[in-house]
């Protein structure tokens, strides 16, 4: 099985951002921190992918950005939306690199806001990953973490990323695509745009994410929360699912 590579779903995805996708991650970040701006404050973004919400730190007023990701498409892609997105002089504030969060800094820099939305789940050895970010938030800082929920059809979903990956290349189009219009009905009929959701993302390149992404790890709410509360986190806001898809949480290191 060929390892599914999330650098290569990030830069096909990079070639539709546009200033509105960039726009919704801005607000996305607003609504996770319950602020307007970022002003004066450092930002870490862990497993950037696209660095979509590295961009849009800066945009908000962020005065030091870091964001590193360990798959080098995923790289590419930050890269690239960075020369797209900022100007000359905001680039700076941004340092994008190559790295992975389960080999351990020894003294790792300190961030006001550390961001990982629905990457450490990724990594296999989630808790461990957990951990390391943690340890880049500054005393009285953020943490902002995403989690794939725990339910009962979560190893069916192992199963069938696994399957996926196996599959031949027009069958996981098939798959994909199959994904990606039942969703697009669902949000229809709820009345919401059906193939552009929230985050700047899309319906199609997350089916594709969702399908493909291994290693794959859940947790329970009262897991992170326990998990995080030993390590002195204070739980500052979460929104839960009953489903499969991420449980959000922003936690704030104790002084």
């Amino acid at each position: 099985m060929k390892p599914f590579s999330f650098g290569e779903n990030w830069l096909q995805y990079s070639k539709i951002i546009d200033e509105t996708r960039v726009k919704e991650a801005e607000q996305s970040l607003r609504r996770l921190l319950s602020r307007e701006r970022l002003d004066g404050l450092s930002f870490l973004d862990v497993g950037s992918g696209s660095a979509l919400f590295a961009v849009a730190a800066v945009r908000l007023g962020a005065s030091r950005v870091a964001a590193f990701d360990r798959d080098p498409n995923s790289v590419a892609a930050g890269r690239m939306n960075i020369g797209r997105f900022l100007d000359a002089a905001s680039s700076d504030r941004i340092n994008l690199r190559s790295g992975d969060i389960l080999v351990a800094e020894a003294n790792p820099p300190q961030y006001d806001v550390v961001y990982a939305w629905g990457s450490l789940h990724h990594t296999g050895s989630m808790w461990t990953a957990i951990d390391n970010a943690w340890r880049f938030c500054s005393p009285g800082g953020e943490f902002v973490i995403a989690i794939y929920n725990r339910t009962w059809f979560s190893p069916s979903w192992l199963w069938i990323k696994q399957f996926y990956n196996w599959s031949p290349s027009s069958f996981r189009l098939v798959m994909a695509g199959g994904m990606t219009a039942a969703r697009g009905a669902v949000r229809a009929l709820q009345f919401k745009p059906p193939f552009r959701v929230e985050r700047g993302m899309t319906v199609w390149f997350d089916a594709v994410d969702w399908l493909g992404g291994l290693p794959y790890e859940c947790a329970t709410v009262e897991e992170v929360v326990d998990f995080m509360t030993e390590r002195g986190a204070d739980l500052v806001r979460k929104t839960v699912t009953s489903r499969s898809g991420c449980n959000e949480f922003v936690f704030r290191k104790r002084a």
